[in-house]
């Protein structure tokens, strides 16, 4: 232990704690990486023309006539439970040539639980904000008998991919050619339906859009804390 320590001082480094899923968190892939996500889609950094336009990087996922899709197996997993993350918001862009049907899956070990609905873009979509629910309510056992709690506890792998109807099982192929723009991956909880009625709908989305702010702030100040810190001159 005391080697590993003096090794680790005189590196003058600090080394990050593990990652996994809190509330809040925000992949906007500002520090030019891919964050972590990866698959057979060839994902990769673009530095420019986000949504929010110039200077605003995204991650971009490809196929031609194959699997479309991205994986996160970092900080994405977890207690999903325990952070009270219900909600994944996605901002996408699919700048075709196909149309892409897209749902979002999350697994354990041995269970895994896709969107029921898929989110259907078109060729051409432009930047849009989607919602993906982990409830009972919209999401279907694709593989294995675990009850969703127990995988929402316990979050190996979130997979976001391109999976028209019928919804298919892990691993079986949905091919399509396009070419998928990703960014602000946010982990939020559900917004409340009694809230929406007691308010007002435009209200709920505005609410909506004020906690993806929040949440982006609050990703932007935990992305800085957490790069390693120079412990010596």
């Amino acid at each position: 232990m005391g080697k590993w320590l003096a090794l680790v001082l005189s590196s003058g480094v600090v080394a990050a704690p593990a990652l996994a899923i809190t509330l809040d968190q925000v992949d906007d892939f500002q520090d030019g990486t891919t964050q972590d996500w990866s698959g057979g889609s060839f994902p990769t950094n673009v530095a420019d023309d986000g949504p929010d336009g110039a200077g605003d990087s995204y991650l971009e996922v490809s196929a031609n006539d194959f699997h479309l899709g991205a994986r996160n197996q970092v900080q994405w997993t977890g207690d999903y439970l325990a952070e009270g993350v219900d909600e994944i918001v996605f901002d996408l862009n699919n700048f075709g040539p196909d149309a892409v049907a897209l749902r979002v899956s999350v697994s354990d070990l041995s269970t895994t639980f896709t969107t029921t609905n898929e989110t259907v873009l078109a060729a051409g979509s432009g930047w849009v904000s989607v919602s993906f629910f982990l409830t009972d309510a919209e999401l279907t056992r694709t593989q294995g008998i675990e009850a969703l709690d127990q995988t929402l506890a316990d979050v190996a792998n979130l997979l976001i991919r391109h999976d028209p109807d019928p919804i298919s099982p892990p691993g079986e192929a949905n091919f399509v050619t396009a070419m998928l723009g990703i960014d602000n991956v946010t982990a939020l909880p559900e917004p409340r339906l009694s809230l929406g009625l007691a308010i007002g709908l435009p209200v709920v989305a505005a609410l909506a859009r004020a906690r993806r702010t929040t949440a982006r702030a609050i990703g932007a100040r935990r992305s800085r804390a957490s790069r390693p810190r120079s412990i010596a001159s």
